[in-house]
């Protein structure tokens, strides 16, 4: 049986070339292991580390500043985790500005900018005593007003009677500013010993008078709700109505005129109207 299953293998193999081993030249293998070795030129080596070598990586990355724990830490000044050259005199500065608070004084009203300019020239006269004081402001805004029919922007105290000084409280620098002439005392706190102004506060005045007006336009409207007028303008030009309502943000005044014997509401620019 097995002779037979024998030859019908042969039977099957019969007609088939045999396979030959043709042996490389060795110029021919070493381009072959060249090429090979290419495809992983670029790869980083496996490197194999024992425990004890990553402990000692680890422990030196101790040594390192964690900036994200610096910057999270409240303690820790920012100019403490940045290598940053400041000179001897900058940091001076910096340290003078840091202790300095905004304070309110009360001055004579319609006085207010002679008073500012007295300070100003008592501090640039008295050089002892600059290193106390900053900025010296008399809060102002812009407000857009109607004049002869007409839309005039001027500049406006809108806290009369009080100036804005940024300074280091003292008692000497108490009493250089109150022997200022024109200044009456500081607003807030006890004689002995003045208040600052609260940042949220001093961040609102500044913001008008720095940027007045912000994206709105601050309008002084000369009517009021329940005013006669006579519209100058427009399709309406001479007729006569009541304003029944006015928008301070967009300028207009609603306007109630007798069209047909009934009573209609016209929106209408304050420049197109003038008082009865």
């Amino acid at each position: 049986m097995q002779d037979d299953k024998e030859k019908k293998d042969d039977e099957l193999f019969e007609g088939l070339p045999d396979e030959e081993v043709v042996d490389q030249p060795d110029d021919a293998a070493a381009e072959e292991s060249a090429a090979d070795d290419a495809l992983f030129l670029d790869l980083p080596d496996d490197t194999v580390t024992d425990d004890g070598d990553k402990a000692a990586d680890s422990s030196g990355d101790d040594d390192e500043f964690d900036l994200d724990a610096l910057a999270n830490d409240p303690d820790m000044d920012l100019l403490d985790a940045i290598d940053v050259q400041i000179s001897a005199e900058d940091q001076a500065e910096i340290e003078r500005r840091s202790r300095l608070q905004w304070f309110t004084l009360h001055a004579n009203t319609g006085h207010e900018n002679k008073v500012k300019r007295n300070i100003e020239m008592a501090i640039k006269s008295n050089p002892d005593s600059a290193h106390y004081f900053g900025e010296v402001l008399v809060p102002v805004q812009e407000v857009t007003e109607m004049k002869n029919g007409k839309r005039v922007t001027t500049k406006r105290k809108f806290l009369p009677g009080y100036i804005l000084v940024e300074m280091e409280m003292t008692k000497d620098s108490q009493h250089f500013i109150n022997s200022i002439p024109g200044v009456t005392g500081f607003i807030g706190g006890t004689p002995q010993r003045p208040q600052p102004v609260p940042k949220e506060e001093v961040n609102r005045i500044l913001g008008h008078i720095k940027e007045p007006g912000g994206d709105k336009e601050t309008l002084e409207i000369p009517y009021v709700v329940g005013d006669s007028v006579q519209v100058m303008d427009g399709p309406f030009s001479d007729w006569v109505g009541i304003i029944n309502e006015i928008n301070h943000e967009k300028g207009k005044l609603k306007v109630m005129i007798s069209i047909f014997g009934k009573e209609t509401p016209v929106e209408l620019d304050f420049l197109q109207v003038k008082q009865v």
